[in-house]
């Protein structure tokens, strides 16, 4: 089965595509455990031990620092000569940056001079990400030596280490000097590493910052410049497009792009860095759909899902997903929303006009795909039929993610509520588009566009509402039946400010996500705490996922619900300073009301794309950016 593998204790730096994850103890330690150095889909380096005089470091403490560096300080005890007192520091820096990752140790000492033999031991072995999941791991390789250089090499893979001032023994390299009081000893090592194979490359460094005048202050403020730094080092671009960038999905599973997650990072991000969002779109345009392809869920219009440089599989879950996979009902949706949106913003404008053909050809798959004649239901929805697929393809897509209150799960064809009010603003944003870039002669996709529309929004109102002991609230979906599923979840604040409900309806939803059953005080569980499937572990079915509560927030200030938005936009804020001021990808949905701290979804992924966008949305509902 897929492993669940504990993260929140872990340490990691990313500059992608390389990242840098230690264990629980500041050490990058091997074995079976989840440390060491990755480049894409692949974890290259899973071992380098450290020891002075053949004693390990006892870690004091590991400190993050901007621009992907980690420093991690230890003591070293049992050497003959020292006090009572611990006599020997070790200070390790990690510098990791798009395919190099430095390693710095420095020997400080009271003694008068310390005799010191610093080590370090590596392992190799190239395991994907796929396979670690399944706890499947794979045995090292030799390396080939070289006086100061190690060399590794997989396939198209290749990891070399280098070591000036070393002395090297087969998978060890011994460095040996003098310390003293006020005179530390340092060594450093550096491994590159590089992937021939990979559909991804770095994208050009274009650090965001904060406008000047809007810059926040105390908690707000550090959770900003971290978040901004997150974002720095996962942004990515491709072989076809090297200078389309976008935001890698997440580490350390997802650090490739995938299409919701990236357009909605964009949009959180749009205020900021509006050629992000240009480099999305252009990006997903490259590999929208031109065929039918049940395997990969491929439609012709349709956009990407994810994209990665093989295959994926991982049989405990029935996936086998090829290396380019359409199966999700909404990045199609999100796209033709992110382009209007930069098109609102007036920069770009090249960009947006060199997009159109793909518009028209993302709005055939909507309409298509949305068509009431007796096609479909009248409704976007979504069924695997190839069978190894994602068998939910909304973001909340695990198996267990859509049940009913009394914990049943749900059948396709899945009409998911926050699809339909992605698919209403898709229609009316690319309607608008169309006519604006038509000139005099009008187009009359428009019309078909903007009918599509008010159907959408009339059979919604009919179909999706139910009704509790709490009130009315949207479903969030309907199951291959038609039947509502009648359990509130916070899909619904995905519909505010997509113009699908009224002013009466808005207020409904506003209410009800503010109540005790979604908002636990620090942000919105993804399903009731009434419903008999509610877990506040479940990954889908009671966690709080951050980017679900800041789109929610993101619509509360679009209808002007600005103190609802500020509310939950506290809750963020208060829990981010349970992650060290960061925000992970998903937290337990247990309330503040019996906690004084958020509690760690301990699998979540960090940083994650749309989770480091939503400290943006956040700084919006506070008054920090307009």
């Amino acid at each position: 089965m897929s492993v669940q593998l504990g993260l929140h204790r872990q340490y990691c730096s990313v500059a992608a595509p390389t990242q840098l994850w230690l264990d629980a103890d500041g050490r990058l330690s091997g074995g079976s455990t989840f440390s060491g150095l990755l480049h894409g889909d692949t974890r290259m380096l899973c071992q380098a031990s450290v020891t002075v005089n053949g004693l390990e470091p006892e870690q004091v403490s590991v400190d993050p620092a901007p621009g992907g560096v980690l420093r991690v300080r230890g003591l070293i005890w049992g050497i003959a000569g020292q006090a009572a007192d611990p006599a020997i520091e070790v200070l390790q820096t990690w510098t990791v940056t798009p395919g190099v990752v430095r390693h710095t140790l420095r020997i400080s000492t009271s003694l008068e001079e310390l005799a010191a033999e610093v080590a370090v031991e590596f392992s190799a072995d190239f395991t994907d990400l796929a396979n670690i999941r399944l706890g499947r791991f794979r045995d090292p390789q030799e390396p080939a030596a070289d006086d100061t250089v190690l060399r590794w090499h997989d396939d198209s893979r290749s990891l070399t280490v280098s070591a000036p001032g070393s002395a090297g023994s087969g998978r060890r390299l011994v460095w040996r000097g003098t310390a003293g009081r006020g005179r530390p000893y340092e060594a450093e090592w550096q491994a590159v590493l590089d992937d021939h194979g990979s559909v991804l490359v770095p994208a050009a460094p274009a650090s965001l910052t904060f406008p000047s005048h809007a810059v926040p202050t105390g908690a707000l403020h550090t959770l900003l410049e971290n978040s901004l730094d997150e974002l720095d080092g996962l942004r990515l671009a491709t072989r076809q497009l090297p200078d389309a960038p976008f935001i890698a999905a997440g580490a350390p599973w997802y650090f490739t792009l995938f299409g919701r997650s990236s357009l909605w990072t964009a949009r959180m991000l749009l205020p900021l860095d509006a050629a992000l969002s240009a480099g999305t779109l252009r990006v997903l345009a490259e590999f929208q759909g031109t065929e039918s392809d049940p395997e990969a869920a491929q439609e012709p219009g349709k956009i990407l899902h994810e994209l990665r440089s093989k295959e994926l599989v991982l049989e405990s879950e029935g996936l086998r997903l090829p290396p380019r996979y359409f199966g999700a009902v909404d990045s199609t949706l999100l796209w033709l929303c992110l382009l209007a949106e930069l098109w609102h913003t007036g920069k770009e404008d090249d960009v947006v006009r060199a997009l159109l053909p793909n518009a028209r050809r993302a709005v055939e798959w909507l309409l298509t795909a949305g068509s009431p004649d007796g096609r479909g239901t009248g409704f976007l929805t979504y069924l695997d039929t190839a069978g190894n697929g994602l068998r939910n393809q909304g973001w909340k897509d695990s198996a267990e993610a859509l049940q009913f209150r009394d914990g049943r799960r749900a059948g396709g064809p899945i009409a998911l509520a926050e699809v339909q009010g992605y698919a209403y603003q898709a229609a009316l944003a690319a309607a608008e588009l169309f006519e604006a870039t038509a000139g005099e002669v009008g187009d009359p996709v428009s019309h078909a566009l903007r009918d599509f529309a008010s159907g959408l929004q009339q059979r919604f109102r009919e179909r999706f509402w139910v009704v509790d002991g709490a009130g009315s609230f949207p479903a969030m979906a309907l199951d291959g039946s038609g039947t509502p599923l009648d359990v509130p979840a916070s899909n619904m604040g995905h519909l505010l400010g997509t113009d699908l409900l009224s002013p009466e309806e808005a207020r409904l939803v506003a209410d009800r996500l503010l109540g005790a059953e979604l908002y636990t005080g620090y942000g919105l569980r993804t399903m009731s705490n009434r419903a008999a499937g509610f877990w506040p572990y479940s990954y889908h079915c009671g966690s709080v996922w951050t980017h679900d509560t800041a789109i929610a927030i993101r619509g509360l200030l679009a209808e002007g619900f600005t103190s609802e938005a500020r509310t939950l936009a506290e809750g963020l804020l208060t829990a981010s300073e349970s992650f060290g001021n960061r925000l992970p990808g998903l937290f337990a949905g247990v309330p503040a009301s019996q906690t004084g701290y958020a509690v760690p979804f301990p699998a979540s992924c960090r940083p994650q794309n749309w989770s480091s966008a939503a400290a943006v949305v956040v700084a919006q509902a506070l008054g920090a950016l307009a």
